[in-house]
């Protein structure tokens, strides 16, 4: 069994494999520039690795009051609350008050363009190199892992604030872009989806425990690209059956099998393995993650000098939408509720009540650091659901396939098996199975702004986001503005060409 391999910035550390028996080292290396890189194959892969860096800013602590980035994803789906009030950025979000100067937004664009700027750097220079240092297959393998990368920054940008410009060369400043936005619909075409066929083609291993780009997670992203492209804001429905053919491909692999228990999904020994098909990577000491210090409930006293900080936890009328014998709804399973205090033993009963389980680290628990579970992008339950969806919604009813799919998801959470639904009866099955399944994975609120609906917890039903108001706090009504995010007001000072989104 093969460690998993941390990507760190190539300015900052080379990476070499590592035997299961060693864990990961730091090590500083010499800045290169584009004249005196790319002669060697590990400084070809180091390029390639300085590119996942950049997956890792919108997963780790940013900001003066212990922030994340993936809360923007996460604060305004009405499925989330908080423990403190010291953010009005996270404050804004669940309030869908949002300002152009929040943090998560620069975090969102700058990041994203910088990882693009590095992955356009590599596909520039990489088939520069002679073929006697660095083979075709090996290029091939480089540029398949570069351009899988450069199209999910793109796909994560045009989802959150929709057209943005189109950057395919390598740029002195991965900011203060002087172009105008490119229409969403050119950037899918012209880049996201060329990028993933290309990378499909790549040569790259079907799965790869390193925590490297595979062809499972290609055709996995292709699948989820398809499928958005059939929903909002383009609704070309002549791609789902692409979508559920590159789903179908991940899926009869063979390479990825779902967790038994939520256990497995907790471990980070199965980290880039079993359900997890695509992942960003943390190592503790190193860069570790900070998930689980940010679910714990704030000052609980049950980790050893974690820092507890309660900024994302289950809204409450969330948790009840879970049925009763849903196993994810029970202790210990996706929510917690009380623990021991670490020093004393004496249980701790959580102040407000249910708390999320998933990003629970026994590790990080005892030792007090930052964890080093890896952070899931894409899982194979996921995959599953997109299927039964692009299925259900292409053929006009679900298929053997479809229901074997849920069912296999509904028999992990304890649910008996659906069957004979009409078409809606089970598209509305499979978005409350992906809203309890993904729950926290920054997944809910791309399926809420491509399909336009919102999962009513109350009503336990979907209704459409325009006009819907969160649950407990009546200023929070869904406007078709907030379909988008705004551009970032730094980057409109800095770029005149840009535009703002519409309501903002």
């Amino acid at each position: 069994m093969m460690k998993k391999i941390i990507i760190l910035s190539i300015a900052l550390f080379s990476i070499s494999a590592i035997s299961c028996n060693k864990f990961l080292d730091e090590k500083p290396a010499s800045f290169y520039t584009p004249e005196n890189y790319y002669k060697s194959y590990q400084q070809a892969q180091n390029a390639v690795n300085g590119i996942y860096a950049f997956t890792r800013d919108f997963y780790a602590a940013v900001g003066l009051y212990e922030e994340d980035a993936m809360l923007m994803l996460e604060n305004p789906t009405g499925q989330a609350k908080s423990d403190i009030n010291q953010s009005n950025n996270n404050a804004n979000l669940r309030n869908l008050a949002m300002q152009t100067t929040d943090l998560y937004f620069n975090v969102w664009w700058r990041s994203s363009y910088k990882g693009i700027n590095a992955a356009n750097l590599a596909i520039q220079n990489i088939p520069l190199i002679s073929s006697s240092i660095v083979t075709d297959v090996q290029k091939n393998q480089l540029l398949g892992q570069a351009k899988f990368l450069r199209a999910w920054f793109y796909f994560n940008l045009v989802r959150e604030f929709g057209d943005v410009p189109l950057v395919t060369e390598p740029t002195t400043s991965a900011t203060g872009l002087q172009i105008p936005r490119t229409a969403t619909k050119d950037v899918y075409e012209k880049l996201i989806v060329p990028d993933l066929l290309a990378a499909e083609k790549s040569g790259l291993p079907f799965s790869d425990n390193t925590g490297k780009v595979a062809i499972g997670a290609v055709k996995s992203l292709l699948a989820k690209v398809y499928e958005t492209m059939a929903g909002f804001p383009l609704q070309q429905k002549d791609k789902l059956p692409l979508a559920k053919q590159e789903a179908l491909d991940v899926i009869n692999s063979g390479k990825y099998t779902l967790y038994q228990n939520y256990d497995q999904f907790r471990d980070a020994a199965n980290d880039n393995k079993m359900e997890n098909i695509f992942m960003v990577q943390f190592a503790p000491a190193i860069a570790g993650n900070p998930m689980f210090s940010f679910t714990l409930p704030s000052f609980s006293f049950i980790s050893n000098g974690q820092q507890e900080i309660g900024t994302l936890l289950p809204e409450d009328t969330f948790f009840a939408s879970y049925s009763a014998s849903d196993k994810r709804k029970q202790e210990k399973q996706f929510f917690f509720s009380h623990a021991p205090n670490f020093s004393t033993g004496v249980d701790v009963q959580f102040k407000n009540g249910q708390h999320i389980y998933k990003f629970w680290d026994d590790v990080a628990q005892a030792s007090g650091q930052y964890s080093g579970k890896c952070f899931p992008i894409i899982r194979l339950s996921d995959i599953m659901l997109l299927y039964a969806e692009a299925q259900n919604e292409a053929d006009g009813t679900a298929d053997a396939n479809s229901y074997s799919y849920i069912n296999a998801i509904r028999a992990r959470a304890n649910l008996a098996p659906l069957t004979g639904l009409s078409q809606d009866q089970f598209r509305q099955a499979v978005w409350r199975e992906r809203n309890h399944e993904l729950c926290f994975e920054n997944i809910t609120w791309f399926d809420m702004v491509r399909t336009r609906m919102v999962y009513d917890t109350k009503n336990d039903a979907f209704v459409p986001m325009v006009g819907y108001t969160f649950p407990g706090n009546n200023t929070a009504k869904f406007q078709a503005k907030h379909y988008l995010f705004p551009i970032p007001q730094a980057e409109i000072d800095a770029n005149p060409k840009l535009t703002q989104n519409l309501g903002y």
